[in-house]
Order: C-alpha cells, then sequence, then structure tokens
C-alpha cells in the first residue's frame, strides 16, 4: 500500500505538470526585433515562469505559415543577428527548453525608413505574468522596451518586474532612462494591460523610481494589496502603461490549481477511499462475519481493546500512507518545475489527505461493526462510495439548481464548502479551501473558519466511532 501511494504521489506530480504544461508551457521569452531590408536584429531573454532565466533554451521565428526562418541555441538573454527573406515577415517566436515549449505571438510595433520594429512577449493565458511596451520620450525615439510583470507569491504581493531595452540604431548602446512606478486603483471590468496619457491618469500612488542604465533589468517589488494596478512610465514621456495584478496568480499557484482540480488531487481523493473501505472489511467485518472475533475475544482481551487497536492500526495507515504520498508529491513537483510547496502548503494537503481518509474509515468502521454479515456490508459501502464520491457532484448541481445559487462565483463555491460538511470524503475540501486561499484561487468565504473546518471533520471521526463502539460492544 505505501509503494502505491508513492507512486501515486508522483503520478499525480507528473499528471499535473502535464495538464499546465500542454495548456501553457513552463518557458517563456521577450523580445525585440529590429527588421531592415532583411536584415534582422533580435535582443530577447527566455526564462521560466519564475522569471529565472534558462541556458540551453531553442528560440525559432516563424513565419506566417508556420515556417521556421531562423532557429538558434540561447542562454538566458540573448542578441542575435540574422538575414531573413526579405517577403517573410516574423509572425510567431517560439521557445523550446526541456521538450516543452510555448509560442510567443508577436506585435508589430513602428515602421521608420523601411524598418519593422517589433515586439514579442508571453502569452498571457499563463496568468502568471501581464507584458506591456515603454513608449519613450521624444529625445529618445530609437529606443525601445518591453516590460513583464511575474507575480511570484500573491499573499505577500511580490513581484518581479522586468525591463528589457534595445537601442536600434545601435545596439551597442547601453540604455539611459528613469523608470517611474506607481500604484492605481481600476475598475473591476478593466483590461488586463491599458496605455493612457499622463495627464489624464487619476490620482496615483508613487512607489520607486529606477534607473534603466542596463539593457535587461530584474526588480522585486511589493505589489499593494490596496490597489489592484501598477503604472509604468518612463520619465519625460507622457504614454503610461497600467498592468492589472489582482488577476495574476503565482505560477506555483498555478501549478496548484492543476494539482487540486478534478483530475489532480481530486481524482485521488475520490478513488483511494477504496482502500479503507476494503481495510475495514477485513479488520472488522470479515472476521466478524467468519467468527475469527469470537476467537480472539476468548482470549484475555475486551472489545475495547480490540475495537481501538484494529481502528488505530486504520488510523496508522491512514497516516503513513498519507505523509509518503505528500512527500512523493513535493519531491516529483519539485523535480519537475525545480519549485517545493513549502511547508505550509505540505501540511495542508497532509492534513486534508490524512484526515479525509480518517472520516471516511471512522464511517466505514461503524458500518462494518453495526452488520454482521460482510456482504452487506460491501454492498453498502459500496453504496454510500458511490453517493459520496461519485454522484455529490451531481447532488451539489441539483441543489444550486433548486435554491438559485448559480454555478460559477461565490455563491457555488460556498454551497458547496457548506454541503462537503455532510461527506466523510469531502469534508477534507474544507482544508483545501485554505490552499486555494493561500495562492489566491478562491475568494475569502466568511463563514469558513478554523473552528467550523475542525468541527465537521472531528464529527465526521469522533461520532461514528463511538457510535461504532456502542453497536460493537452489543454483539
Amino acid at each position: 500500500m505505501l509503494v502505491l501511494f508513492i507512486v501515486a504521489g508522483i503520478g499525480l506530480s507528473y499528471l499535473s505538470y502535464s495538464i499546465v504544461s500542454n495548456l501553457a508551457g513552463p518557458v517563456r521569452t521577450l523580445g525585440i526585433i529590429a527588421m531592415d531590408n532583411g536584415n534582422t536584429t533580435v535582443y530577447g531573454v527566455a526564462y521560466d515562469l519564475v522569471g529565472r532565466q534558462l541556458s540551453g533554451a531553442k528560440i525559432l521565428f516563424l513565419d506566417k505559415m508556420g515556417r521556421t526562418i531562423y532557429e538558434s541555441r540561447v542562454d538566458g538573454l540573448y542578441h542575435l543577428s540574422f538575414k531573413a527573406p526579405i517577403n517573410d515577415r516574423i509572425a510567431r517566436v517560439r521557445i523550446i527548453y526541456n521538450g516543452k515549449r510555448a509560442d510567443e505571438d508577436v506585435l508589430p510595433l513602428n515602421y521608420v525608413n523601411k524598418t519593422y520594429y517589433i515586439l514579442y512577449y508571453a502569452n498571457p493565458f499563463s496568468l502568471t505574468e501581464s507584458d506591456g511596451v515603454l513608449w519613450m520620450p521624444p529625445d529618445n525615439p530609437r529606443t525601445y522596451a518591453v516590460v513583464s510583470l511575474i507575480m511570484l507569491d500573491k499573499s505577500s504581493g511580490e513581484a518581479l518586474l522586468q525591463v528589457l531595452s534595445f537601442n536600434t540604431a545601435d545596439h551597442r548602446l547601453k540604455p539611459n532612462y528613469e523608470l517611474i512606478i506607481g500604484y492605481m486603483k481600476l475598475s473591476s471590468n478593466g483590461p488586463d494591460t491599458t496605455y493612457i496619457n499622463a495627464s489624464k491618469l487619476p490620482h496615483i500612488v508613487p512607489y520607486k523610481v529606477i534607473n534603466i542604465s542596463d539593457p535587461y533589468v530584474r526588480y522585486r517589488v511589493k505589489l499593494d494589496p490596496s490597489y489592484n494596478a501598477i503604472v509604468v512610465r518612463v520619465n519625460g514621456s507622457n504614454e503610461t502603461l497600467i498592468i492589472r495584478y489582482d488577476r495574476l496568480r503565482p505560477a506555483k499557484g498555478f501549478m496548484i490549481e492543476s494539482m487540486l482540480s478534478s483530475s489532480g488531487l481530486q481524482l485521488f481523493l475520490n478513488f483511494f477511499p477504496i482502500v479503507f473501505l476494503y481495510l475495514a472489511y477485513k479488520l472488522i467485518s470479515k472476521p466478524k462475519a467468519s467468527g475469527a472475533l469470537e476467537f480472539i475475544l476468548a482470549r484475555p482481551v475486551t472489545k475495547w481493546d480490540l475495537y481501538v487497536t484494529r481502528y488505530v492500526s486504520g488510523v496508522l495507515t491512514a497516516l503513513v500512507s498519507s505523509a509518503i504520498f505528500v512527500v512523493a508529491l513535493d519531491i516529483g513537483f519539485a523535480a519537475l518545475w525545480g519549485i517545493a510547496f513549502g511547508a505550509y502548503t505540505s501540511f495542508l494537503l497532509f492534513l486534508a489527505i490524512f484526515l479525509g481518509l480518517v472520516a471516511w474509515y471512522s464511517f466505514c468502521y461503524l458500518l462494518s461493526s453495526g452488520l454482521k454479515s460482510s456482504s452487506g456490508y460491501l454492498a453498502l459501502s459500496i453504496v454510500f462510495y458511490l453517493l459520496f464520491a461519485m454522484f455529490w457532484g451531481l447532488i451539489t448541481f441539483l441543489v444550486a439548481l433548486q435554491i438559485g445559487a448559480g454555478f460559477t462565483g461565490e455563491a457555488w463555491e460556498s454551497l458547496s464548502y457548506k454541503l462537503s460538511m455532510l461527506n466523510p470524503i469531502k469534508v477534507s475540501d474544507l482544508i483545501i479551501y485554505y490552499v486555494r486561499l493561500h495562492y489566491g484561487l478562491v475568494t475569502p468565504i466568511q463563514w469558513i473558519n478554523p473552528g467550523i473546518v475542525a468541527g465537521a471533520i472531528l464529527a465526521w471521526i469522533v461520532v461514528p466511532f463511538i457510535l461504532g463502539y456502542l453497536v460493537f460492544k452489543k454483539d
């Protein structure tokens, strides 16, 4: 069984990795292209979901038909020069690293003296970063810059600001300008990125002024939770870039979301209770039906000792198995992504899995103690398993339909968590709620608090245990 949990942990890591990487590859690039009569100059950077530069990534420049115009291996920050067919305009940039890829759409920016200036940056579908263009003042017209804001930690507001600048007149010249950063509050239905003239901006809360003197600058910023957008403007320019950060998620949160999804941890939590259904059958139901328990009780062993000992053996199985599963899951994610969950997330995941399995085991233990027929126990426990694990989503849907709670949004989330308190398999979702909340994957639900969570879980563990013993000692 322990081997099974190890394999499940590693397998779930790889499953979640595949889900996320297939939706949006864990590799990114942004850069600037200058095309002059086929002579192409590129300045860019290759990085992962948390902004770490990638060594040995392959960059491909594709035309509108998807054909490769040019490709090259790069190490993090790169500067490329190549001759492209005059009639072939670069339409897409592809980055490949360790078998994973991401395609970046290009943004035609300007056309001056037969030279095309093009920007490309990360796909916003990743939800982990947002990007935009910096507009230079009139006295610096040949410098172009692209900005990327990567969310690192939602709870602390830590983010990474990347600024890539390129002087298209002479790439050997270093940039020299000031970047003004501030905060503002946007309406809830505003776009992810927008541009506005500085004279039309509402009140801006100043944050930092950064002197940009290198072509590539990485700067850690602290995002103020009182606002929802960061304002970036080059000193001397009127055009201002505004990037929303309330919709961004950290890369770790994006991975956590895939792991917690119906094809991730929920898949595990739905099917592994079968193990503990069978464990209650082997420890109580089958020995009781065959008369083996009567033989044991003929010795100087009390019914309480027998009941508690066999119950504790199941709890210890859940404890050890859950710990091994979470460790395997953490190691698997660290190996695949290079990012560990951290103690807080790992502990909550362990509690959710362990207590959820114990709650279901207690319920099965009650059934096995109360039913004299082992086949009757198997039949009834399977019915309850199907109800709690397989059909609970349908029940939640029908209840939501009946009360008009809708099927998305806060009302749906709140109803789902309320109904989970009535389900020994799903009651662990109340702990997983705090994992989601930590990474900004769910809006706070006012009625959920540690006391309610502890009370609901303990009720499913303690009440069936006590009722089971009261029935068991009468037989």
